[in-house]
């Protein structure tokens, strides 16, 4: 019979196949109907700045404000109609004055999560051939950096920093002169690194040690005014979410202020973008931390609760959908990480599907295991805390992760099952029964008569029936036939206990009264084994045994005899009437 998990497993290949197969066809197709011509146009479009996408275009316009090569920056600059961009004195001059007003008042969106398509950001509320970038701080007014889509002569489309938003710094510096003159301007007379003044990165640099600094204690205060006006802080179950809080909002107060005081000082706008891709980290790693630490916040409340009502059948569930949560969170932290950082994640992922193939064989243990585990965490036939048998190993859930399960045996070991090994096997879950089965047969000596022989059913029917933690049904009594060496009589029943130990103490009870019915009907429990009768042997004792058959007599006569069955008037007059457990004065008598 094929398995659920084989039947997944081979359903993800056929799935990477068919993708690799269908991927692989789609463009070979693609490439058989492009024409050439075709091609010819879309690289003529196609243009060699790079600003054919908003992200493109502000990337090229800070490298060559970088370099110092501002008439390159002019070409991502749509200057207004009266500024003479046949001049190169005149537009480098230009250039160096906005380089300082972008500096000091300019606050850029970081280059990695500006649209990078053609069409730019169609659900931003502007129009279609406008962008927003930023924002400049001029004076009062918060002046939007825009950037344009403009058409060229070869019908190329490309994006340009605004005519307007040029037009605005323009303005700025016409009515600042003196902040603003070309022979005051010291954006060359310190030395450079990556474009930009040395003593900008080490700013940069301290400020962000500073301003950790600053969130460090600015956290510490807060929590400590927490801990201050919350009474029973400590005690109550919220309290963890204070430092699930804390943590992140310190990464956050931290690029706050890395970003206002850079800006306020006026470090060079190409040290801040820069650090814009460090800072984008910083918010996402504060982001990640916080769901992190409520993951783990909101499942140890949830363990608790489940703890306190004794519903221990979740915690397995729990501990799964916790690990499974924070792998897929690792996961999604990498992918956002490395899109920030520029590495083309999207083209990483279709590399998956060219290479599924390859990726389904390898981690197919891998995917065993966590189909197994996901059968056990949801078929539940254990839990964290059940004692369980499987193959011949007994033992006490301790753990069910992604990957395996552990269990801590009799013997005190731990061992450690693959998901996919545990979850295939038959599985014995003695914590979930409801009670136990008694089932014994004693065997009478063949010298015992008929009527005490239907003595002893009787008597210990009503053990079974009359004992308040048998249940009367199916509890029997019946005997079974002629051994080698005794008259064979079977008890059944079941004792209502989950508990081992108290299962223990009613058998032990039971099997005491079934030795006291034996002894007082006279007769006697057979020895497996031939037995050789001398002289001296007093055989079965001729006094109870009289008594025990006038008893039985008296039954027959009074058709009071409960064989083969008793019934229910005789039974609802005894039930319950064993008391148990006995008293011990009755224990010593």
């Amino acid at each position: 019979m094929i398995s659920t998990k084989s039947i997944i497993l081979k359903a993800l290949i056929i799935y990477s196949f068919l993708s690799f197969d269908g991927v692989y066809a789609q463009d070979l197709f693609s490439i058989k109907a492009t024409d050439s011509s075709e091609v010819t146009t879309k690289s003529q479009k196609l243009d060699p700045l790079g600003r054919s996408t908003p992200r493109g275009a502000v990337n090229g316009f800070f490298k060559s404000m970088a370099n110092n090569n501002y008439l390159r920056a002019s070409e991502y600059v749509d200057f207004p109609q009266n500024i003479q961009t046949d001049n190169d004195s005149i537009v480098i001059a230009l250039l160096k004055r906005i380089e300082v007003v972008l500096n000091k008042h300019g606050n850029i969106v970081p280059i990695r999560i500006i649209n990078n398509s053609a069409e730019g950001d169609n659900n931003d509320g502007l129009n279609t051939t406008y962008e927003n970038v930023g924002t400049l701080s001029l004076g009062n007014n918060d002046v939007p950096i825009v950037l344009e889509k403009t058409v060229l002569e070869t019908g190329s489309e490309i994006w340009l920093i605004s005519s307007e938003t040029t037009e605005n710094i323009i303005q700025y510096i016409n009515n600042n002169p003196d902040k603003y003159n070309i022979d005051t301007l010291t954006t060359n007379k310190y030395s450079k690194w990556l474009g930009a003044p040395v003593i900008d990165w080490i700013s940069i640099i301290s400020i962000a040690i500073v301003s950790y600094l600053i969130a460090w204690l600015l956290t510490l205060v807060i929590g400590w005014l927490v801990r201050l006006f919350w009474r029973n802080f400590k005690q109550s179950k919220y309290s963890r979410f204070l430092k699930t809080l804390l943590i992140p909002l310190r990464l956050v107060i931290t690029v706050v202020i890395l970003l206002n005081v850079s800006r306020y000082l006026g470090i060079s706008i190409i040290v801040r973008q820069a650090f814009g891709v460090v800072n984008l980290i910083a918010v996402w790693t504060a982001f990640f931390i916080f769901i992190w630490l409520l993951i783990d916040a909101l499942s140890s409340m949830a363990d608790e609760q489940l703890r306190e009502r004794n519903i221990f059948s979740g915690l397995s569930a729990i501990s799964f959908i916790k690990n499974s949560a924070k792998f897929t969170l690792i996961v999604i932290a990498i992918l956002i990480i490395f899109e920030t950082l520029g590495f083309n994640v999207t083209a990483g992922i279709a590399a998956l599907g060219v290479g599924g193939i390859a990726l389904a064989l390898g981690a197919q243990k891998t995917v065993e295991n966590i189909v197994g585990g996901l059968s056990v965490v949801f078929d539940q036939p254990v839990s964290v805390g059940d004692f369980c048998k499987f193959g011949n190993t007994l033992g006490t859930v301790e753990k069910i992760g992604m990957r395996s399960t552990r269990i801590r045996t009799t013997a005190r070991t731990v061992v450690t099952v693959p998901n996919a090994d545990f979850s295939s096997q038959i599985i014995e879950n003695f914590a979930k029964r409801d009670m136990f089965l008694f089932q014994t047969t004693i065997g009478l000596r063949y010298e015992t008569s008929t009527h005490q022989m239907r003595y002893i059913l009787v008597e210990l029917r009503n053990i079974l029936y009359a004992h308040p933690k048998v249940d009367r049904n199916p509890a029997r009594v019946r005997f079974i036939g002629y051994g080698s060496d005794a008259l064979n009589v079977e008890l059944y029943a079941y004792i209502l206990s989950s508990d081992y130990n108290e299962f223990l103490a009613v058998q032990e009870d039971i099997n005491l009264r079934i030795a006291e019915v034996i002894e007082s009907s006279g007769s006697g429990f057979a020895f497996p084994s031939q037995t050789v009768y001398l002289s001296k042997d007093q055989g079965i004792s001729e006094s109870k045994r009289k008594v025990v058959e006038d008893k039985v007599q008296d039954w027959i006569d009074k058709k009071e005899l409960q064989i083969p069955e008793f019934d229910e008037n005789a039974i609802s007059k005894i039930e319950n009437t064993i008391e148990y457990p006995q008293k011990k004065s009755d224990e010593g008598s």
